[in-house]
């Protein structure tokens, strides 16, 4: 059983599982590239790491111009800022991450 100390160790254990789940069904039916991409801002937000637009992409999708459009949505529902090449959660959606991963924390705790 994995065990959880902080928001940080949820969110890598979501992005873990979700990777595992590529290997038992195909890609397709799971494309939450907004989800996908927040997750990882926010990993690197709570390791106080920069990540940068190719970097998210690259993680999250096969395609760039679908990646874009997917940073562009963020970024105008409030959900992300973007500087130059430099992306990242906003504020609000950083709260909002925190308050979703303590629940989920203290739900499997």
């Amino acid at each position: 059983m994995a065990t959880f100390e902080s928001c940080l160790d949820m969110a890598k254990t979501q992005v873990a599982l979700r990777a595992l789940r590529y290997g038992h069904f195909p890609a397709d039916i799971f494309d939450e590239y907004a989800w996908d991409m927040m997750l990882h801002m926010y990993i690197a937000r709570l390791r106080r790491q920069t990540i940068y637009v190719d970097n998210v992409i690259n993680l999250t999708s096969k395609n760039k111009v679908i990646g874009e459009r997917w940073i562009r949505h963020l970024t105008v529902e409030g959900m992300a800022t973007q500087d130059g090449e430099v992306v990242a959660l906003s504020d609000a959606a950083h709260e909002r991450m925190e308050a979703y991963h303590s629940e989920a924390l203290a739900a499997v705790v």
